[in-house]
């Protein structure tokens, strides 16, 4: 790292850490009963640490405008809730989540910081599949969909939608990886854990997985390196075809009894009702007064449906529901506006083939978090501060690379 001061450093090796951080207090949380556990431990660190550096680092410019407008809006719907404190409680893990991205444009300012935070990525994904496997040589955890032939340990299947996260900027980390073994081992890692996002049967996870590896390799430039690696990966299927396929088949078979398919058992169904969800939204929404369509009602807060309580599990509905158009708008406009200005800077540095790669990368993960919505992100404090923490950090390399191209250009 650059010549800095002794905090400075301890501030950079935070935020690389953090990817490492939530990994481990997602795991162990379960483990521990009562207030005092790591999922706690993890929040007050973490909100301590970021309003720290609101009120000593944070800096507004083009690139976090609108995050930070955003948070603020919510931040007063909060206070027109009918129960303020649940939530300013729900709205803490949307802070933290949030401050992701500004501390990844301000901190991650090289490519060698990037490919620290990277490993950091990848050191968190070894420790998924350990604790998976450990969890299925000891039968550690919760039936998923009734069904036994694969654990995920007490965290439960959601475990799956942290992993596509993390699968989907391998082929990044092993461009950038300067060690040949920590290479090999990445594309191991995304054979294994690919694999276990399939067994999870987790709707949003497989079509999160799917659609951020077709945007990516629809504009890598490495498309060859991808076939190269196609029989590799292939060969290990077939060889590991008689042992995953039959449990495939069994969990399929599972998922399907479970899946809800008419209007009347998704009313019944607590677990599969987003359509429902999203029907009695749109209804709620568009039948209410002026207020209620654009800035929603008592935001994060469970609502009255089919005559019980419900959280709104997909983050289009828990805004639309929650924080109105506006929100809806405000939430979906920021990733836009950060593609758009990643491909902004693309466009200026397309001739830097890992400028391009950089893109392709940025675009998975938006696309990545357009299906993860569907299951829900902004009432957690990783998934979608996975995604923020990437995408900051991505900019904020693109943008100095654009800035000392230009200063050699004048310079000549």
């Amino acid at each position: 790292m650059e010549n800095v001061s002794l905090l400075q450093k301890r501030q950079i090796q935070f935020v690389i850490f953090l990817p490492v951080f939530n990994v481990l207090a997602s795991i162990l949380t379960p483990f521990f009963a009562g207030a005092f556990n790591p999922g706690v431990f993890r929040g007050i660190v973490l909100t301590l640490f970021f309003v720290w550096f609101l009120i000593v680092k944070f800096k507004l410019n083009r690139f976090n405008r609108l995050y930070f407008i955003y948070m603020l809006y919510v931040l007063v719907l909060c206070f027109l809730s009918d129960e303020i404190l649940t939530s300013l409680y729900i709205y803490n893990k949307f802070f933290i989540c949030s401050m992701m991205f500004f501390v990844g444009i301000t901190y991650i300012n090289t490519n060698l910081k990037f490919l620290h935070l990277l490993r950091s990525f990848m050191v968190g994904l070894i420790l998924l599949i350990v604790y998976l496997g450990i969890s299925n040589v000891f039968n550690i955890g919760t039936q998923t969909y009734k069904d036994e032939s694969v654990y995920f340990g007490e965290t439960g299947v959601n475990i799956t939608k942290s992993m596509t996260i993390f699968l989907i900027i391998l082929p990044l980390y092993i461009r950038l990886e300067t060690n040949r073994i920590f290479r090999l081992i990445a594309i191991y890692l995304i054979f294994i854990g690919a694999i276990f996002v399939f067994l999870g049967m987790k709707r949003s996870s497989i079509l999160a997985l799917l659609s951020g590896f077709f945007f990516y390799f629809l504009l890598t430039p490495y498309k060859g390196r991808i076939v190269r690696i196609i029989p590799i990966v292939l060969g290990l299927l077939v060889f590991a075809s008689p042992y995953i396929f039959p449990i495939i088949e069994k969990r399929f078979s599972a998922r399907q009894q479970r899946v809800s398919m008419t209007y009347n058992q998704l009313r019944e169904s607590e677990t599969e009702g987003r359509v429902v969800e999203l029907q009695l939204t749109l209804q709620e929404s568009f039948s209410g007064n002026f207020s209620k369509l654009f800035i929603g009602y008592n935001v994060f807060l469970k609502k009255d449906y089919l005559g019980h309580q419900r959280m709104l599990h997909v983050d289009y509905t828990n805004m639309l529901g929650g924080a109105g158009i506006l929100g809806l708008f405000l939430f979906i406009i920021g990733y836009l506006n950060s593609l758009f200005n990643i491909r902004k800077l693309y466009l200026k540095l397309k001739s830097i083939v890992l400028m391009r790669e950089f893109f392709a990368v940025s675009t998975s993960l938006i696309a990545i978090q357009a299906f993860l919505s569907i299951g829900g992100t902004l009432q957690g404090v990783t998934l979608r501060g996975y995604i923020l923490l990437l995408l900051g950090a991505i900019t904020r390399i693109m943008y100095v690379k654009y800035i000392t191209l230009r200063s050699e250009v004048k310079s000549a």
